[in-house]
């Protein structure tokens, strides 16, 4: 299971929506997710209506899939920690891949968050790419 989480999570996920908080008002917004396989770490960078910095992890992972195709889809949550102190953001991922491709794709949404962030919505599109130590996740909206 971890195996398939590091490999479903070490996506870049370019995620094409936006985040509207109190504190923010509603902006385009791109979160870059750095899994790190080797680490067993998650840190993300953002430009937009997001805190700058923090921490993610992973957690609720499903999988179907991987019939004669070789496709299959996967579903996790993900809780962004701001290094600001501002709050947090946990998004719900819905994406897909087939063995051996070099990512994934799919969408994200906003599922709930706190501090600043308490009100937050939105989502967007989102695109993996798969690195050396892991996943690369770029999510845009």
């Amino acid at each position: 299971m971890r195996a398939n989480l590091i490999r479903c999570t070490a996506i870049a996920l370019l995620l094409g929506g936006a985040i509207a908080s109190p504190a923010a008002a509603a902006s385009r917004i791109q979160i870059v997710i750095d899994v790190n396989n080797l680490t067993g770490t998650e840190s993300f960078v953002t430009t937009g209506g997001f805190c700058p910095t923090g921490t993610a992890v992973s957690h609720d992972f499903r999988s179907t899939g991987r019939g004669e195709n070789h496709a299959f889809t996967f579903h996790l949550e993900k809780t962004l920690t701001c290094a600001d102190g501002s709050g947090t953001l946990t998004i719900r991922v819905n994406a897909a891949t087939t063995d051996g491709a070099p990512g994934d794709q799919g969408g994200w949404s906003v599922m709930a968050g706190s501090g600043a962030w308490a009100t937050a919505s939105g989502g967007g599109n989102l695109v993996g790419t798969y690195v050396d130590t892991g996943i690369i996740d770029r999510y845009t909206g």
